[in-house]
Formats: C-alpha cells, sequence, structure tokens
C-alpha cells in the first residue's frame, strides 16, 4: 500500500546509477581527490570525475556498502554512482539505499557482483521532496550521535592504550590505599617469571559437538562468543571426564589467561580469562599465573604484548612457548599495586563497554526509525502538520 502522498516508482526514476571509471594504480597521481571503490576510500587522485556531493555503492567485490561523499571524487569500475538523483533530496536517497538489501541483486557467480539494470527495476515508494528532507533530517540526527559515540569509543581505546604504557612499565606509579604512591621497586625480567605458559590438545570430531558434560572445551572461534570478550562464559562443546580419561588430558584452571597460539587469529592479539577450569584445543595456548602474579594483571600484561613481533616465520603465523616465556618486561612484584593497575584498566574497559553499548543501541533505534521513516508507516511533521 503507497502511503497518502508518496508515489511507487522504480528506483531508476528515482536514483539513476552509472558504473565507475577505470584508473589502474599506474596511473594515479598524487593530489588530494578521493577515489572510492566498492569499500570506500581507497587512494587519492590529482583529478574528479563527479561533482559533489554523491552516492556510491559496490557494483562487485563488497556489495551492501552505501557511502556518501561530500567532495569531488573519482569512483572506481568496482563501483557503482548515483549519475541523476531526479531532483530528489539526496540525503534521503542515500538512507533509502541503506534500507536495500543489494545481495539480494548480487549476480549468480563466483564474484559477489550488482547489476544496475536490476537495481533500477526496483519499486520504491518516495514521498514528496519536503517530507524527504524531514526524514533525511532527522536520521542524520541519529547518524551524527553515532559518529559521535564511535569518536568516544576511539579517544576512550586511545586513552587506555597510553594508560597501559605508563602502569604496566612502572612509568606512572598509582597510590595505595593510603594515598601513598607506590614506591616499591620494579624488576626486569622475563614473562616466564610471571606464568607457565601450555599448548592445548587436539580432540576428535567425535568428542565434539557436544551442548552438555563436565568441563567446556574451547576452540578460538569460542573466543568470538557474545559475552566472551574478556572472560570466557560460553562454550559450544563440553568434554566428560571418562573421555578426558581414554584421551589423557588434562584442564587448564580457572585464572589462566588463553589466546590463540597459530592462524590468522593470533595476529588479533585477543586475550580471555577462563572462570573454570576448561578444556582448550591444539591452536590455543594458556598462560597460568604463578604465585608472583594476579591474573588481571596478567591478563592487562599479555594484552600490551604485540603477538606479531614474535610470529615465527612460515605460512602459517604462530609462537612458540619458549620465545613468549623470553620476553623481556618490566613488573612490580608487589600484589597490591598488580591489584590497583588492574582496577584501573578495567574501569577503562567498562568505560569503552558502556559507550559501545550506548552506540549499539544508537545504531539499533536508528534501524528501527529507517524502518518506519522510509516506509511511510509513521509520518513525520512538514511545516508545523503531520503528512
Amino acid at each position: 500500500m503507497v502511503p497518502n502522498g508518496w508515489e511507487e516508482k522504480r528506483l531508476g526514476k528515482v536514483a539513476e546509477f552509472q558504473r565507475g571509471f577505470d584508473l589502474p594504480s599506474a596511473k594515479r597521481l598524487d593530489g588530494n581527490i578521493p577515489i572510492i571503490s566498492s569499500s570506500g576510500v581507497s587512494g587519492f587522485h590529482n583529478e574528479s570525475k563527479v561533482k559533489a556531493p554523491g552516492i556510491v555503492t559496490g557494483r562487485y567485490g563488497t556489495i551492501g556498502n552505501v557511502f556518501l561523499i561530500d567532495e569531488d571524487f573519482w569512483p572506481l569500475n568496482t563501483s557503482l554512482w548515483v549519475k541523476d538523483f531526479h531532483q530528489n533530496e539526496i540525503k534521503f536517497i542515500y538512507y533509502l539505499l541503506q534500507s536495500f538489501d543489494f545481495k539480494k541483486f548480487s549476480d549468480k557467480t563466483g564474484v559477489p557482483g550488482v547489476n544496475r539494470n536490476d537495481l533500477h527495476a526496483v519499486k520504491v515508494k518516495v514521498p514528496p521532496l519536503p517530507e524527504q528532507r524531514k526524514i533525511a533530517k532527522i536520521l542524520t540526527t541519529w547518524d551524527k550521535a553515532i559518529d559521535t559515540t564511535e569518536r568516544l569509543i576511539d579517544n576512550s581505546k586511545q586513552q587506555k592504550k597510553a594508560l597501559m604504557q605508563q602502569l604496566l612499565t612502572g612509568k606512572k606509579r598509582l597510590l595505595d590505599e593510603n594515598g601513598e604512591r607506590f614506591e616499591g621497586e620494579w624488576k626486569s625480567g622475563y614473562l616466564e617469571e610471571l606464568c607457565d605458559f601450555k599448548g592445548g590438545s587436539a580432540f576428535k570430531e567425535k568428542y565434539q559437538g557436544k551442548s552438555e558434560g563436565d568441563l567446556p572445551f574451547i576452540k578460538v572461534s569460542d573466543m568470538n562468543i557474545k559475552g566472551n570478550e574478556k572472560f570466557i562464559i560460553k562454550s559450544n562443546n563440553w568434554i566428560m571426564h571418562e573421555d578426558l580419561a581414554i584421551m589423557k588430558v588434562k584442564s587448564f584452571p580457572a585464572g589462566s589467561v588463553v589466546f590463540a597460539k597459530v592462524g590468522a587469529a593470533l595476529l588479533l592479539n585477543r586475550r580471555r580469562i577462563l572462570v573454570r577450569d576448561t578444556i582448550i584445543d591444539n591452536n590455543m595456548m594458556a598462560a597460568m599465573p604463578k604465585d608472583i602474579c594476579i591474573t588481571s594483571y596478567l591478563y592487562y600484561l599479555m594484552l600490551a604484548i604485540d603477538f606479531a613481533k614474535l610470529v615465527q616465520e612460515g605460512a602459517v603465523p604462530s609462537i612458540n612457548q619458549s620465545d613468549l616465556g623470553r620476553f623481556k618486561i618490566a613488573y612490580t612484584p608487589s600484589h597490591k599495586e598488580q591489584q590497583k593497575i588492574a582496577a584501573v584498566l578495567t574501569n577503562a574497559d567498562k568505560e569503552i563497554e558502556l559507550l559501545e553499548q550506548q552506540l549499539a543501541d544508537l545504531q539499533q533505534e536508528k534501524k528501527a526509525l529507517m524502518q518506519v521513516l522510509l516506509t511511510g508507516k509513521k509520518r513525520v511533521v512538514v511545516d508545523g502538520e503531520v503528512v
């Protein structure tokens, strides 16, 4: 049903697409004109092909992203750009295209691709220009809030990184419970002085896929489960004690810090803390704190180490226990100072988590608004009247 005052048109009569232009790397000249590919800005050139403002989306390769460009640009041949907006509000068209599922229009080939003729044939509902502008203004307000929150997250992450560099090297000392600055001497040594490293075990398929059992068995992929961002809370696989006895495998204790030791996941620098005794697979390794070190302090210490610098040469990235163990560090042997450092960094994490939740809420609210505003299910006020 078409809302009162709206029109149903083919998309080609609302926003006409054209394929981008070839520009091999060898022909690109230094300049400040953005080159827009199917995934966004992919370089710069000294010449533009399209006057701003403009809209670009992917023609093949990366499908589904829609970019609003506010400066003259060069759209690459991997993209489609809007040649003619047919006197419609550009930002309204931008949000309308954001609501599209471009994958539905993808060619049935090995490489995802979108045929502009298929897009042009799609029927869309379009409100009068004043209502288009009001809808775009409302959604722009949400975009500004999202952008602001994203910047706050980036700033908070940078502040946490700076804190880690200062606190985990002893350059910045905190205050103890009496308000006095910690003064105990820090030590220079190796990571193996604080923890023991051990790799996981390989598991046959017949022991995998059980949703119940005595102990969780985690893989690298389990570190991506929602809720497992810092502590491993959930697992897709569980193991029975009798199976462990047959395989002669021992669990890793709660408080161990686990991470990938091989493959691309190794380079992501993810660390997780076990909250209970757990089995880990052979693509993972655990750092088990010694008496001199508390788990939360070890977690942040491990998080500060860039594993990419320790990767062994080979087709598949990997690290070994000895390289990790002999990694040089400075550390405080005082548990109280370790606890205080971990507490400050934990608070920084909580601030980031709160902002990330606010961002997720804003994105969900914007999505819900788009669903009702771009279909006319919810009408807006234009010139003092609800249309």
